[in-house]
């Protein structure tokens, strides 16, 4: 069951970092600092002992630690790496068998008079519910913080830059883009992705006559699916 906390904590700690998407500049404390309840509901689900005081204690700094990052939009995707690498290695240490957590016992009750099968199949679905989450919105950091090693940014043409609407409405096709990726990549159905990236391209078929805008958005889209794939594999290694 310990696994099973881990991808609850973890889904639960990347569905507060959702409101931080659009928020290129930095988000505010406050904003930051609501969303910091959703993961402390993680603690209902675990026995009180030594790794049950330490997951409240990161759940309380590492929102401060996020407040600190989020000051500064300068290398912002980078930072928000960070503190995602941050959460799943710590979480891997308070959630390994060194630190024993244990699920409270009314946990352990619904569970097993559920019947045999419901443990496999509650890990199975906090497995696949964080690894949606990560498509959504975590990959889409390390795809923007990999085209800024790439010193890649978003193009227009000669007469048009884009915008901030046309570049969040991008942004939210690849998240969609991912989404589907990792859903037909777990269930097997690969062919089905090509449909997808087939679609894109015909909608975006007359900006590609600006060669640059069309390497830019190549890339991207490469990178993109790459991301959901890899992740839909490792959800997979793990079923």
């Amino acid at each position: 069951m310990s696994e099973t906390l881990f991808f609850i904590t973890l889904s639960l700690l990347l569905l507060s970092r959702l409101p931080l998407t659009f928020e290129d500049n930095g988000a505010s404390a406050g904003k930051i600092l609501k969303t910091s309840a959703i993961p402390l509901l993680s603690l209902l689900l675990i026995e009180i002992n030594m790794a049950w005081f330490l997951l409240l204690a990161y759940l309380i700094f590492s929102p401060a630690a996020v407040v600190y990052f989020e000051k500064s939009a300068e290398q912002i995707s980078k930072k928000r790496l960070f503190t995602l690498l941050m959460h799943i290695i710590v979480l891997g240490i308070i959630f390994s068998p060194l630190l024993n957590a244990r699920p409270e016992l009314y946990v352990v009750n619904i569970v097993y008079e559920s019947g045999q099968n419901i443990a496999e199949s509650l890990n199975a679905a906090a497995i696949l519910f964080c690894g949606g989450l990560l498509v959504l919105n975590e990959m889409n950091i390390v795809l923007r913080y990999s085209l800024s090693l790439l010193k890649l940014e978003p193009l227009g043409d000669a007469d048009h830059t884009v915008s901030d609407s046309e570049y969040n409405t991008g942004r939210v096709i690849g998240m969609l883009e991912r989404v589907f990726i990792f859903l037909f990549a777990v269930a097997g159905q690969f062919a089905a992705i090509g449909f997808i990236l087939t679609a894109k391209g015909v909608v975006r078929y007359k900006e590609f006559e600006n060669r640059l805008f069309a390497e830019y958005v190549l890339i991207g889209t490469l990178l993109s699916a790459l991301l959901a794939l890899l992740t839909a594999l490792a959800v997979n290694g793990l079923l």
